[in-house]
């Protein structure tokens, strides 16, 4: 393999394949992320047995490593002149926090457990890598050559090389006495080139994508738009709070006497209300988010549910002192034993029968429930999105008068008296 790496790549604002495009990218042609693990496995059955191999199976044998050691390679160059190059990209560098707003185990749903939480999410069946190698594919590159460097594993291969031409076994040369160990350091390097040509290919998923297509069946446009805060920054773009809550307050107002008009069109209200239930449900689901997705210049202060000049002094409708105090807690208990394709159903079904001009049946304890749950998850969401708007004004510099109005006061020791009623 030709030294390519020693100049600058060309566009230097898609430096992503020149990293790959050398040892990694040859080692991958033609072959799946299975087909190169299978060349693998039947790799080091040959290096550990004393069967007698055809021509063919040597051929196919030297094929592998030959495909092994431009990887190394590969990966070698790669961590180098990425340092070199002081080449920093997000979707790599980028460290990983825990969800804040992760629904607590107390409440998580039994079949919690088989979904993939806590990893960025891919389909493969990866075996060999921690969380973090998968949140940052380099870190696996760096964990292999810190157990050898990379002459000592060019050297390890020649050995397999003419152990394979003599046809004898590696228990028999004596030059890798951990062939298991050595199997799995190379599958873990595999797995981590697998996640590094998504990152090449702008292709990185995000951590909740099972969650968008598998479970709401829906498709998010770039990795940033699966992030649920920017979701539910996006929800209140054409909306307020004040509209939107007097609209589901109308929707569930019981009897049609004295019923008012919508202030938005039923498909608005219809789009609204199943943003806001997936982008609740969404906040609760993963076990961690990149550190981007929390930080508050993802929050467009600009696009906010409540007017600016009521920020200061906003308090939440259907949520107790306590229940503003354990957000997490309190998302976690609305959504407890729900789920969430039925709540969608009854919501359409219950705009349904409102637009029903033939319909006279008054509320019932079931859309009582949905009404109130409705309504704490707006509070709930309006919240979280006022906490980054409070961070952010605070990063621009913006102050708000201090003072308190007496009336704040009074509702305040009023709702320290409130006990908490999901």
């Amino acid at each position: 393999m030709e030294n390519v790496y020693i100049k600058n790549p060309k566009c230097e604002l898609e430096p992503q394949w020149f990293f790959l495009e050398g040892g990694i990218y040859e080692a991958f042609e033609f072959e799946s992320f299975d087909s190169l693990r299978e060349r693998l496995r039947k790799l080091f059955m040959a290096l550990t047995s004393r069967t007698q191999k055809t021509e063919d199976e040597q051929r196919q044998l030297q094929i592998t490593l030959d495909k092994l050691i431009l990887m190394v390679k590969g990966c070698h160059y790669f961590l180098h002149h990425k340092k070199r190059l002081n080449y920093e990209e997000e979707w790599i560098d980028i460290k990983w926090l825990k969800n804040p707003y992760r629904c607590l185990e107390k409440y998580r749903h039994r079949s919690d457990e088989k979904l993939n939480h806590h990893l960025a999410h891919f389909d493969y069946d990866f075996t060999q890598l921690s969380r973090e190698e998968v949140q940052n594919f380099t870190k696996a590159f760096k964990s292999f050559f810190s157990l050898m460097d990379l002459s000592s594993w060019l050297n390890l291969f020649d050995d397999y090389k003419q152990c394979l031409s003599e046809n004898e076994s590696l228990l028999e040369w004596c030059v890798d006495n951990t062939p298991l160990k050595t199997y799995e350091q190379l599958l873990k390097l595999i797995e981590a080139c697998i996640i590094a040509f998504h990152w090449a290919n702008i292709d990185y998923p995000p951590p909740n994508a099972h969650l968008y297509l598998s479970f709401l069946n829906t498709t998010y446009e770039c990795y940033r738009d699966a992030n649920p805060i920017e979701m539910t920054n996006m929800l209140f773009c054409e909306v307020s709070y004040d509209e939107l809550r007097k609209n589901i307050l109308e929707l569930y107002s019981g009897c049609r006497e004295g019923r008012q008009e919508f202030t938005m069109k039923p498909d608005d209200l219809r789009f609204n209300l199943r943003w806001l239930i997936q982008t609740g449900w969404l906040l609760l689901q993963t076990n961690y988010f990149p550190e981007d997705w929390l930080s508050p210049d993802s929050f467009d202060w600009l696009i906010c549910p409540i007017p600016e000049n009521e920020i200061k002094y906003w308090r939440p409708k259907n949520l107790s002192l306590k229940q503003r105090k354990k957000l997490a807690k309190t998302l976690s208990k609305v959504y407890w034993d729900v789920e969430v394709h039925d709540l969608l159903y009854l919501v359409e079904n219950r705009l349904i029968c409102y637009l029903n001009e033939q319909e006279t049946v008054c509320l019932d304890i079931e859309n009582v429930k949905t009404r109130d749950r409705l309504l704490k998850i707006l509070d709930v969401v309006t919240l979280i999105l006022l906490d980054f708007c409070e961070r952010r004004t605070k990063i621009d510099g913006i102050k708000y008068p201090k003072e308190i109005p007496a009336q704040e006061i009074i509702d305040k020791q009023k709702e320290e008296n409130e006990t908490e009623n999901i």
